[in-house]
């Protein structure tokens, strides 16, 4: 099967796959947020452990847990090593 064969993915079921995956979230306000999938909602609500956040490439604050609220996110990136 090639990749135009392939049935398109739900992102809200890529997420769920993903907890215990890290993963990178970035907001629409360029804020990056990284750690590990604790939970995600219907909403797209996604819940962090271990989270770290980002400003302009550059370490601003270390996170035990961060919510996520689904409507300010750009773009959702998984890391494939776990």
């Amino acid at each position: 099967m090639n990749a135009s064969q392939q049935t398109p993915k739900r992102p809200l079921a890529v997420l769920q796959k993903a907890i215990s995956k890290k993963a990178t979230i970035r907001l629409k306000t360029d804020v990056e947020y990284r750690g590990r999938v604790s939970n995600v909602d219907a909403f797209m609500n996604v819940i962090l452990e271990d989270a770290e956040e980002f400003e302009g490439g550059v370490k601003s604050a270390n996170y035990g847990k961060v919510i996520v609220r689904g409507d300010n996110v750009l773009y959702v990136r998984l890391e494939n090593s776990l």
